[in-house]
């Protein structure tokens, strides 16, 4: 039998004491049910024996019985509700923790909706079962079985043939239900590759619009709907009907050839009006149980289904690192006899430097030839398991070092850094603590300071700094870099969105700031400010300082 994985099982583990207590108060609203309908029955039979105090006898236990079943109740549905969401919420949590320690070569494949929706929509299948589903499995059966077995007490007969139509109902129950959770799940699929053709089409909103491309993009997404998505949702339509009037028949016509048959009985004197009254009643408390078991059994398959499909997330990362320390930085060096993308494509063909603490590289090149990918290789941000690319931190094999002890001392601000809805502050320290020294220096050394000082250092930036400028995008995302000091910094563009007076003082403070603090710094530049700024300081070491791409 298939199983979950273990860190589905790690996940749920604290939640066990939960599930027992709810397990307990479920075992007692069973309880205190029949316990009801019991004495419903015997207080309807003493009736005709015109005994006032046993019926009044009956009458107070009912009421009593009421008011413990009320409260059982009231908990039972308590803890299943917070079982249900704190569940939920304790995989998304672990599951979002471990797609953030994924290389970044899964974010290449697994696109941020599709990751989304196998850490939010696909996992609730998961903790669904994991946190109720059996719960709830077991309160059905046992149902079943505590129903039947007052009923049998009553007369085996009717029992038989209550058997036998609930049998058959559930026998076809079971197999509906197994094609719904087929078809349920190729709906998923479908509406998440729906989802990714929407994101897909929006993003590229500017040409669809320039090219007047809107009626071919809405062709296509509704073609896709009618081809796909809505083939699986007409199809689930389908069982559904048959499911819901199999339901109807449980509920309508059985209870009534319970009352016909109970009719008879009680005219032969084989039945009392009480035993037909609680026979009826359960024959309504048997239709959920029903309905509710083969589905309960296949959210078992659907959640293991579910399983493979985020298996991605929950594979671990192979962690063989021969270092998990390094020194500060001495030498940095480079060497790629090419690096070849999967499509074929060919760069940084015979690329070599060495790099020392406190030096300084600018790449050169045309576009395309590998500038931006160089950086990215550094950064591990590319994988080189295969390549002809060597890398040494200290003479140290970068691939044989731990990631994080490595981005202790190597980090990179991208042209345009992403932006998180968050204040200015956070969006520079990440939540880590700095002194107001170290951060008032990178806010000056970045030209934030008359942002800054006209905005607070508690505005609040919008998602992607949709609220500011690309400038002021790229000097936040050089202030949060500045502030960590890293032994290498690569910086790719860091002025191309800045005016000319800009460029200038950035220029001037970023080299100051890393000589200041010993930082090595590669650098991507189309526009000479750097070069010229350092031929300046440094004179005649102008070719010793680059690297052609």
């Amino acid at each position: 039998m298939k199983k979950y994985h273990s860190e589905i099982n790690r996940i749920f583990k604290p939640l066990k004491k939960k599930q027992a207590l709810t397990m307990l108060f479920s075992a007692g609203v069973i309880v205190f049910r029949f316990l009801l309908l019991i004495e419903i029955q015997k207080l309807v039979d003493s009736i005709s024996q015109e005994n006032f105090d046993i019926t009044m006898g009956y009458i107070k236990k009912c009421l009593v019985f009421i008011v413990i079943f009320f409260a059982v109740s009231c908990i039972f549905q308590y803890l299943f509700r917070t079982l249900e969401y704190t569940s939920h919420y304790a995989l998304i949590k672990s599951l979002f923790g471990d797609t953030l320690k994924k290389d970044y070569a899964f974010y290449e494949k697994y696109t941020s909706s599709i990751a989304l929706s196998m850490i939010k929509d696909d996992s609730k299948f998961i903790s669904d079962w994991k946190s109720f589903g059996l719960i709830t499995l077991v309160l059905n059966i046992a149902t079943l079985v505590a129903a039947f077995g007052i009923m049998l007490s009553y007369n085996i007969p009717i029992t038989l043939i209550v058997f036998g139509c609930i049998a058959l109902c559930f026998v076809l129950t079971h197999f509906i239900t197994k094609v719904i959770g087929t078809k349920t799940y190729d709906l998923q699929m479908s509406n998440s590759k729906m989802n990714q053709k929407i994101i897909d089409y929006l993003n590229g909103i500017k040409d669809i619009k320039q090219y007047k491309k809107e009626g071919f993009f809405k062709k296509r997404l509704a073609d896709y709907i009618d081809g796909t998505t809505y083939k699986y949702s007409r199809s689930l339509s389908v069982y559904y009907s048959i499911f819901v009037s199999i339901y109807a028949v449980l509920t309508i016509a059985l209870p009534v050839l319970v009352i016909l048959i109970g009719v008879i009985l009680i005219l032969n004197g084989q039945y009392t009006i009480g035993q037909l009254m609680t026979t009826y009643a359960l024959v309504g408390v048997l239709q959920d149980p029903v309905m509710n078991i083969p589905e309960f059994i296949n959210q078992r398959r659907q959640a293991l289904a579910m399983q493979d499909k985020i298996m991605p997330i929950l594979e671990k990362e192979k962690s063989d690192y021969a270092n998990d320390h390094l020194e500060p930085l001495r030498t940095f060096s480079f060497h790629s006899d090419a690096y070849t993308f999967q499509d074929g494509k060919r760069i940084l063909e015979h690329v070599d430097f060495e790099l020392e603490r406190g030096g300084h590289l600018i790449l050169r090149g045309e576009s395309g030839r590998g500038k931006s990918s160089l950086i990215n290789i550094i950064s591990g941000f590319y994988s080189i398991k295969g390549q002809p690319v060597q890398m040494k931190y200290n003479g140290i094999p970068v691939e044989s070092v731990q990631p994080q002890a490595y981005y202790d001392h190597v980090l990179q601000a991208p042209q345009m850094p992403y932006i998180f809805r968050d204040t200015i502050l956070n969006n520079i320290t990440l939540g880590e603590n700095y002194s107001e020294d170290a951060i008032r220096e990178v806010i000056q050394m970045s030209g934030l300071t008359e942002f800054v000082g006209s905005k607070g250092m508690d505005y609040l930036l919008e998602q992607n700094g949709e609220n500011i400028s690309g400038g002021q995008k790229q000097r936040v995302g050089l202030a949060r870099v500045l502030l960590r000091k890293p032994d290498l910094l690569m910086l790719d563009e860091p002025t191309s969105a800045l005016d000319a007076e800009l460029v200038s003082t950035v220029t001037e403070n970023v080299v100051s700031y890393c000589e200041r603090y010993g930082i090595a710094l590669i650098l991507i530049s189309h526009n000479d400010s750097f070069e010229r700024y350092y031929e300046m300081i440094q004179p005649g070491n102008k070719m010793a300082d680059h690297v052609a791409i």
